[in-house]
């Protein structure tokens, strides 16, 4: 947290407010809570987002040590069906999240340096609530953390996945079925152990 915000908290009145991104393929929502206007740079989060609706209900963020992966759940309120089903579709999954929670500056409206950033993660999984009156699209939003757990799959020791990764890259060009049985390293014995005598200063092994 920044001294500047750490000074305003410290104050009798404190104006806050919650700020949420989220980065659509065609689409960007900036909300805040409640129905006011924050802008942060270039960067204008309301109350309302013409396509998606508001901000319905958000988990409460606490900050913790544990063995387990931090998740958020929030619900927003779409105007439309057709917009609730837009943004449960295959395309959005991914979409980056954040939220921060800014101080605002209750004589010139502006947002004090830094806001702090809450949590950072992906949209994964909606869930659509209806209900008579009512429509809530639940969102799962998991941690950016995720992303270390994603298995290594498809990764082979080919000219091709290789080449994928670093397209000038021709190191791997004659390679053709490449099995690696055992790694070896601290702790074990190489294959064979060859001494050079001739090195300056007595000598050096060497593992081959």
């Amino acid at each position: 947290m920044t001294p500047q915000m750490e000074a305003a908290l410290a104050g009798r009145r404190v104006l806050l407010a919650g700020l949420l991104r989220i980065v659509l393929p065609d689409h960007t929502i900036r909300l805040c809570d409640g129905s006011g206007v924050v802008t942060w740079g270039e960067e204008v989060f309301t109350g309302r987002d013409p396509r998606f609706g508001t901000i319905g209900d958000v988990e409460e963020l606490v900050e913790a040590v544990g063995d387990s992966i931090p998740g958020l759940e929030l619900s927003l309120l779409p105007p439309t069906t057709s917009a609730a089903v837009t943004l449960s579709s295959a395309a959005m999954q991914g979409a980056p999240v954040r939220v921060w929670l800014a101080v605002v500056d209750e004589t010139t409206g502006a947002v004090l340096p830094d806001p702090e950033l809450l949590f950072a993660g992906e949209l994964d999984v909606p869930f659509l609530e209806v209900d008579q009156g009512t429509r809530k699209l639940n969102l799962s939003i998991a941690s950016a953390w995720e992303r270390l757990f994603e298995p290594n799959e498809g990764a082979t020791l080919s000219d091709s996945f290789h080449r994928s990764i670093f397209p000038a890259e021709r190191g791997l060009k004659h390679t053709v079925e490449t099995q690696i049985e055992k790694l070896w390293g601290p702790g074990e014995k190489p294959p064979a152990l060859t001494s050079v005598p001739d090195f300056p200063r007595g000598g050096v092994q060497a593992y081959f």
